[in-house]
């Protein structure tokens, strides 16, 4: 069977190897069907095709990975893996610096955000992140940064088919306020939230696009909200050059920004 000129089985197997190089957790059958949203049924054939061929690896509670020998030297040329393994030495240098939680997430299927790494800030009071969580894409940093790099018709109509919950008294849900926000992070190179998915956290984030601007991944720095604004200028200007770095490390060059500003 065909799929936009691929071979759907194909496309699929290469979809489940990317997704497991791109995160250093293990996943379920039900991680694999919520992110990738293959049908059960398929997903796990597939897997178990890839633990009979020594690909991945099966524990007692049924969780899966990339075996030893596949986890070693980035041998899947996916660019979600080539993403998350450019961008670990530059969670550890953000974490250093700012001394604030920082995500890396990158655009499902439905355009949400699944995260792929994070490093927990060290501080008493502190924004804590969940293993393995899919976000919100229309309410978040994260979100908003990618959102930011889509065809506006393919975000309008993507909107227009969600539930968009009032998570907090400044949860932009209306179509056209989210869709200006969108434009204005577009032009300045990076999103901010700040109190609108949780009260008291805030933070900022930086798309992650090949050289002809598609986003493949953003880089996230959240913190308390009071400790946000007084870093903001700092954090935006971090989150942008680790991810120009890791899309020079990636793609071989930036992408063109306009220009930033916090």
């Amino acid at each position: 069977m065909y799929m936009n000129g691929h071979v759907k089985s194909a496309v699929r197997v290469l979809d489940i190897l990317e997704l497991y190089a791109s995160t250093d957790k293990a996943l379920a059958l039900r991680d694999v069907v919520g992110i990738l949203g293959l049908p059960k049924s398929s997903a796990y054939m597939l897997l178990s095709t890839l633990v009979a061929r020594g690909y991945l690896k099966r524990d007692g509670n049924e969780l899966y990975r990339l075996t030893p020998a596949m986890d070693q030297g980035g041998w899947v040329g996916g660019i979600a893996g080539q993403v998350f393994r450019a961008a670990q030495p530059w969670l550890d240098r953000l974490l250093e610096a700012q001394e604030e939680s920082v995500v890396l997430g990158a655009p499902t299927t439905g355009m949400d955000v699944r995260l792929l790494s994070y490093r927990i800030s060290p501080q008493t009071i502190r924004y804590e992140v969940k293993d393995l969580v899919i976000i919100p894409g229309y309410c978040t940093a994260l979100g908003h940064a990618i959102l930011s790099h889509l065809p506006e018709d393919q975000v309008r109509g993507h909107l227009g088919s969600i539930e968009r919950a009032q998570l907090t008294p400044h949860t932009l849900t209306d179509i056209d306020a989210i869709m200006e926000r969108l434009a204005q992070d577009r032009a300045q190179g990076f999103a901010l939230n700040i109190d609108e998915r949780f009260e008291g956290a805030a933070g900022a984030a930086v798309a992650i696009c090949d050289p002809e601007g598609r986003p493949h991944a953003a880089l996230n720095i959240v913190t308390v909200t009071p400790r946000f604004r007084r870093k903001q200028a700092a954090i935006v200007a971090a989150l942008s050059e680790a991810a120009r770095a890791i899309e020079a490390e990636v793609f071989g060059q930036s992408h063109d920004l306009k220009g930033l500003s916090a």
